[in-house]
C-alpha cells in the first residue's frame, strides 16, 4: 500500500521562513517544533530544482537534513501562497524504506505510465490538501481517478447517519442493481480491500445467486476496480472505477487505488474534525446549547429541506435580572443551565434549541401555527416552574414570541427571528409570562403599531 495518505506540511511566510510544521515532519526530523520554527525553509530542504516555474507549482525531488544529520530523499510540492502570504509545502517520504517508494520503485524508470501515475498522486495530494467540504473531496476523487485509470465512470460512496450514499460521480450499476443488496461500495467499505471485478462472470462468482452478471450487462460495465476510503484504520467510504470494455490491471493498480482512496479519506476526516470542532466553539459555554449562528446553520442544513411549516419561539426571561443582582452570577449561570434543560426535555429531539445571548432562547420547530403555539405555551409553562434554588418569593417566568410562516417561500431565518424577537416584546410589555403570535407580516416587516392576540395569560 502506498504511504501517501502520510503527509509532512511545512507553512512558511513570503520569505521561506518557517511558521508551523505537523507532527510527522517533526517526526522525520526527531526534533521538538521549537527547534524548527522561525528557521529559513532551506535549512531543513535542499530543492533539486524550485517549486514553481513558468507552468506554475510542479513537485519536485529534494532531501531532508534532520537535526542529527541524517537525510532523508523527499518528494515536495506546494499548495501555493494563501492570501495571508503563506505557503503550505507538501512532504513525502521516498526513502528506500518507505511505502511511497517501495510501491512505485522503478517505475518512473521504466515506463511512461508510471510516470503519468505517480505525477497524478503528487497533484492530487496538493489538490486534497486544499478541499474544503466533503463534496469537494469526492469530486476530486473521481476526477483524479477516472484519469489514473482511463475509467468509463467512477463513484464515489460517503459513510454517513443512514448508510452509504453516493456522493460523487456517476454509477452505471446503479439502476440495475439487485434488489435487497446493501448499496454499491459496501462490501468495499466493510471488508477494507480493493476488489477487482474482471467480467460479468467476474462479479457473478464473488456475489453469487442474486443477478450481479446481468445487473454489469445491463449497466454495460465489463470489468470494475473498487476501494474502500481509510483514514487513520477508520472506514470513511469507497471508489469504484467502471470500464465499459474488457480492462486488465497491472500490478501498480491496487496501490494505485489505495492511495488515491486514502488521500480523499484522510481530506474528508479533515474536513469532519475541522466541522466538529467548528460546531464546538458555536456552543454556548453556560448550558451546552448552540448559539444563535449554529441555530441558524442547523435549521437551514435540516428544517428547511423539507417543511411544510415553520415555527420560531423567542423566549426571554421575566425576572432573571433580579437573580443576578441579589444572587450573583454564579447563581444566574446556575439558572440558566437549569432552563436549558428544562427547554430541552419540552421540545422534540428534532426541534432546534439555542440561547441567543443573556437570558434569551431561541426554538424552531417544523410545525404549523397550531401546534407552534402549543409548543410555545409549554416553553411558558416549563419556565414557570419552582425552582428549588431560588429563594422564597422569587420567581422566573418567561416572556414568548412566536411566528409561524408556510413552505411558500423562501424564509430568511434573520428575518424570522426578528419577527420573533418583536412579538416576544410585546408579551414583556403586556405584563410577561404569556405568549404573543407575531402576524405573518413581521417576517418581513416587524410592525410595532400592531399587537396581536396572546395565546395564553
Amino acid at each position: 500500500m502506498l504511504g501517501l495518505a502520510t503527509c509532512g506540511l511545512i507553512t512558511v511566510d513570503r520569505e521561506s521562513t518557517i511558521l508551523d510544521v505537523n507532527t510527522q515532519v517533526l517526526e522525520w526530523l526527531n526534533c521538538d517544533r521549537d527547534e524548527v520554527i522561525g528557521r529559513s525553509l532551506e535549512a531543513l530542504l535542499t530543492l533539486r530544482m524550485p517549486l514553481a516555474d513558468a507552468d506554475g507549482e510542479r513537485p519536485t525531488d529534494a532531501t531532508l537534513h534532520g537535526v542529527s544529520g541524517v537525510v532523508r530523499p523527499v518528494v515536495v510540492g506546494s499548495f501555493g501562497m494563501d492570501d495571508h502570504g503563506r505557503e503550505r509545502v507538501a512532504v513525502y517520504d521516498v526513502s528506500e524504506r518507505s511505502a511511497f517508494n517501495l510501491g512505485f520503485r522503478g517505475a518512473e524508470a521504466k515506463t511512461e505510465r508510471g510516470r503519468q501515475r505517480l505525477q497524478i498522486l503528487l497533484n492530487a495530494a496538493v489538490g486534497f490538501g486544499n478541499v474544503r467540504s466533503e463534496l469537494d473531496a469526492a469530486e476530486l476523487l473521481v476526477d483524479v481517478a477516472q484519469r489514473a485509470f482511463a475509467a468509463s465512470a467512477v463513484s464515489v460512496h460517503l459513510g454517513g447517519p443512514d448508510g452509504l450514499f453516493q456522493s460523487a460521480g456517476v454509477n452505471p450499476l446503479a439502476e440495475h442493481w439487485p434488489a435487497g443488496l446493501p448499496p454499491t461500495g459496501t462490501a468495499t467499505m466493510l471488508g477494507g480491500q480493493v476488489v477487482i471485478i474482471r467480467s460479468p462472470e467476474d462479479a457473478e462468482s464473488y456475489v453469487p445467486g442474486v443477478g450481479m452478471r446481468e445487473a454489469y450487462r445491463a449497466g454495460g460495465v465489463h470489468a470494475a476496480i473498487a476501494s474502500p476510503m481509510r483514514s487513520h484504520g477508520d472506514a470513511v467510504g469507497s471508489m469504484v472505477c467502471y470500464f465499459d470494455h474488457p480492462r486488465e490491471f497491472d500490478e501498480e493498480a491496487i496501490p494505485l487505488a489505495e492511495a488515491l482512496s486514502n488521500q480523499a479519506a484522510q481530506a474528508i476526516a479533515r474536513i469532519r474534525l475541522e466541522d466538529t470542532l467548528r460546531r464546538a466553539a458555536m456552543h454556548d459555554e453556560v448550558t451546552g446549547l448552540p448559539n444563535r449562528r449554529l441555530v441558524e446553520e442547523d435549521v437551514t442544513r435540516t428544517l428547511l429541506q423539507g417543511f411544510s411549516a415553520l415555527s420560531v419561539i423567542f423566549i426571554d426571561l421575566d425576572g432573571f435580572k433580579a437573580v443576578n443582582d441579589l444572587l450573583g452570577h454564579s447563581a444566574g449561570d446556575a439558572l440558566l443551565r437549569e432552563i436549558g434543560t428544562r427547554l430541552r426535555r419540552t421540545i422534540r429531539e428534532t426541534d432546534v434549541l439555542g440561547r441567543f445571548g443573556g437570558d434569551e432562547f431561541i426554538a424552531v420547530a417544523a410545525v404549523d401555527g397550531t401546534d407552534g403555539a402549543a409548543l410555545a405555551d409549554r416553553i411558558r409553562s416549563a419556565v414557570a416552574e419552582p425552582y428549588d434554588e431560588l429563594p422564597s418569593g422569587m420567581s422566573i417566568t418567561a416572556s414568548v414570541g412566536l411566528i409561524t410562516v408556510g413552505n411558500d417561500g423562501a424564509p430568511v431565518m434573520d428575518q424570522l427571528i426578528r419577527a420573533a424577537d418583536h412579538a416576544m416584546y410585546e408579551a414583556k410589555m403586556a405584563g410577561g409570562d404569556r405568549v404573543v403570535v407575531a402576524g405573518t407580516e413581521h417576517a418581513a416587516r416587524p410592525t410595532p403599531h400592531q399587537t396581536p392576540a396572546p395565546v395564553a395569560p
